[in-house]
């Protein structure tokens, strides 16, 4: 069992309910007729990604058993094959005796549960609800034979509300019947929230507005965040990205109010803190949404101070994050672009801040990008068309050394804006200022040089300022 407890220091552990010393450890027992594998995996949930925490190797009867002196963290478990297709979902909760059995020919409906009362609940509601979705299924066509607004159509809609609250008053029974246990805290976390509407406006229209801020404000009221079980689940991870895409705009200061929600409602759970920190570094460090990398930055400005919290980081994982997030945070939407100060074809230097424009486009390109020959060409033709419209000026920055090639290109390309060389600079090196290592890359500023929009390309950016202008026109 050595391999275990080497998962188990990394895996989350939760903070047990009841004294770890007075239970002896684990036992689970799975025997599924015509399951015949070599092997089979245990595996666990962590948010979006799954953990095995050992193998099991069956007896001459196929029974696969595993135990170990020590316990479990607490949550949904689930077996899988050795081809890592998963047989079934199961709890770890309570008392770690798991005897689970069953037939590979009729998965789900013929698992029971020897042992854990958690596991019998679990398997009956699956059946319950398979049979349900089943005589859901079959009313649903019935209704839709029928013509809409039919009495028969009115039947069989009847018969679908109550279906339904059958479903719902069978999971409240367990709810009720188990409180406190992981089996009812997870069925509850499945519910909506339950919370009063706001009134019907004067109009008789329901206000769509603040009924969403209203479910919105009561989203999380079934699950909480600070115990750790839930990290342990196929369920929070799609909650959390809901919340997150479908629920909150968009944009930085939203998102980053949401994502501090997050870390509230967890109440600083250190394995709860360890799964959202990650996952959410990863999710917004890589996004291509543009502006999104600020809400990167917010987390590593916030969080990642907290020593009693981070300690399980690797260190050099965490310094090149910090260091990460110290290159973007200057060039983030709403600051100042760095100045930048080259060197012209005529060898002069040239100030991108001294540029007299409302509008002005960095453009970072090279002469051998093969992307940059198909967006030069696209950016020339609205320059030449929006320059004296929109007052809009390119600064031209060539990623080559070679005077040569980046003059021939200019030319032939017929790029009458300014046009700069990079490496011949009087304010440091361009890359690590904008962060550029690749081309081509836009900058987008206004007449102040405050970044409004970075990294997308020639169409989009000539969209951003057709709205700016379009808003400040209907402004006036």
């Amino acid at each position: 069992m050595k391999s275990i407890r080497c998962l188990l220091s990394i895996v989350l552990i939760i903070v047990l309910t009841q004294n770890a010393t007075s239970q002896s450890g684990f036992r689970i027992n799975l025997q599924l007729k015509g399951l015949n594998d070599s092997l089979i995996l245990l595996a666990s949930y962590n948010g979006d990604k799954q953990f095995v925490i050992d193998t099991i190797i069956p007896d001459s009867k196929y029974n696969y058993k595993l135990s170990a002196d020590t316990l479990l963290p607490e949550g949904m478990y689930f077996f899988a094959s050795s081809k890592k297709a998963k047989l079934l979902d199961f709890i770890i909760a309570g008392k770690q005796n798991v005897s689970i059995t069953g037939d590979m020919s009729e998965l789900p409906q013929s698992l029971t549960s020897k042992v854990n009362d958690q596991n019998k609940i679990l398997f009956d509601y699956i059946k319950f609800l398979a049979a349900k979705q089943k005589e859901m299924g079959q009313l649903q066509m019935l209704r839709n034979s029928f013509a809409h607004g039919s009495d028969s159509a009115a039947v069989v809609l009847n018969r679908i509300q109550l279906l339904n609250e059958e479903v719902i008053q069978y999971i409240n029974g367990i709810i009720n019947a188990n409180h406190g246990s992981f089996i009812s805290i997870f069925l509850k976390s499945m519910q909506d929230p339950e919370y009063t509407p706001p009134p019907v406006l004067p109009t008789g229209k329901v206000d769509s507005v603040a009924s969403f801020r209203a479910f919105k404000d009561h989203y999380w009221d079934n699950i909480n965040l600070s115990d750790d079980r839930f990290i342990r689940t196929p369920l929070i991870h799609n909650k959390i990205e809901h919340f997150l895409q479908k629920m909150t705009l968009p944009v930085p200061d939203s998102l980053n109010a949401a994502i501090d929600k997050l870390f509230e409602l967890s109440k600083m759970n250190r394995e709860t803190f360890k799964y959202l920190i990650w996952y959410l570094t990863v999710k917004y460090e890589s996004s291509d949404i543009m502006g999104h990398d600020a809400v990167f930055v917010h987390l590593v400005d916030k969080y990642y101070e907290k020593t009693d919290l981070m300690s399980w980081m690797n260190p050099t994982v965490k310094e090149n994050l910090e260091k990460r997030a110290n290159t973007l945070r200057p060039i983030l939407i709403g600051k100042t672009a760095p100045e930048l100060i080259l060197w012209d074809t005529l060898r002069e230097p040239v100030s991108l801040h001294e540029i007299k424009s409302k509008y002005t486009l960095i453009y970072f390109w090279d002469p051998e990008c093969s992307h940059c020959k198909k967006e030069t060409p696209l950016l020339v033709s609205f320059y030449n068309e929006y320059k004296e419209k929109y007052s809009l000026e390119v600064f031209g920055v060539c990623m080559d050394t070679s005077w040569k090639d980046m003059t021939s290109y200019i030319r032939k390309n017929q790029m009458n804006w300014i046009n700069v060389n990079g490496f011949y600079s009087m304010t440091g090196d361009f890359r690590e200022q904008y962060d550029v290592h690749s081309s081509p890359v836009m900058y987008l500023l206004d007449e102040k040089k405050t970044i409004i929009a970075k990294r997308i390309l020639t169409e989009q950016m000539q969209a951003i300022i057709n709205n700016r202008e379009k808003l400040s026109s209907e402004s006036q």
